[in-house]
Order: C-alpha cells, then sequence, then structure tokens
C-alpha cells in the first residue's frame, strides 16, 4: 500500500510545477492508495494558507478542497486518524535527533501503522523515516 503524504495529495489537485510529474506517476501505480482524515486537515489548511495569500480565489480553494475529498474516498483508503497514531507520532517527535515536525511524525505514524510505503516529496520527512527504516518513496524520483 501507498500512503500519500498531504504535498502529494494537493499537488494533484493544485496546479504545482510537480503537478503533472506526480500526477502521471499515481496513474502508473498498482499498489492500493491510502490517505488519512488528518491529510484532509492538512490539505484544507493549506489551502487556506493560499487563499490568505492571494494564490487561490474562494471557489477554487473549495472546488479543490471537494476534489481532494472525492478522492481520498473514492481512490484510497481513508484512514482515521487515532489516538495511538497521535501517541507513536510523540514518540517519534522525542527522537530529536529526527528532522520532523509534527504533521509529518502524524503521517509517518500512520503509514507506519498500516504498513505503507510512505510517498512524499518532502526530503526531511523522508530522512526522517528513512532513519526509523520506514519504507519511502520519491514520486519525483527516476
Amino acid at each position: 500500500m501507498l500512503y500519500l503524504d498531504t504535498s502529494v495529495v494537493l499537488s494533484l489537485f493544485v496546479r504545482e510545477p510537480m503537478s503533472e510529474s506526480i500526477g502521471k506517476w499515481i496513474a502508473s501505480r498498482r499498489q492500493p492508495l491510502a490517505f488519512s482524515d488528518w491529510g484532509l486537515t492538512e490539505c484544507a489548511s493549506a489551502l487556506g494558507i493560499r487563499l490568505r495569500r492571494g494564490e487561490l480565489g474562494t471557489d477554487a480553494a473549495s472546488r479543490a478542497f471537494h476534489a481532494i475529498v472525492a478522492f481520498a474516498n473514492e481512490s484510497c483508503e481513508l484512514i482515521a486518524c487515532a489516538g495511538h497514531h497521535q501517541k507513536e507520532a510523540q514518540v517519534l517527535l522525542t527522537r530529536f535527533n529526527l528532522p520532523l515536525r509534527s504533521g509529518d511524525a502524524l503521517h509517518l505514524a500512520i503509514s507506519q501503522h498500516v504498513q505503507a510505503t510512505l510517498v512524499t516529496c518532502d526530503k526531511q520527512l523522508m530522512a526522517a523515516a528513512r532513519t526509523i527504516g520506514a519504507k519511502t518513496r520519491d514520486p519525483l524520483a527516476p
């Protein structure tokens, strides 16, 4: 199973330089996809930030979020973030040698719990995941 982090999913619905490449990579996968309700929360936050910066209009942000929710429900196993995921993220965050932010630690904990490969373009998250022995994949890597 491939667990998609927020930046990967967001790039499918908000135009970015890497959007086309990531879309093609995901379309070529045969493994099942997974995303989390935590990722949906992060997507809503990212869209709101872009709206406030003037990078997106209200209608575009709303359409993008509804498309992301539909994608998560129709194309992914949608994983509910649970208390045990948060506790594992806390454990990861107290490994102070890992370059993790709280949201990334939660993605990593969820992906580990479901024994999925974490798909991310975030180099720090990938480095932290590899340090703990997690399976990772960069959809932009050759």
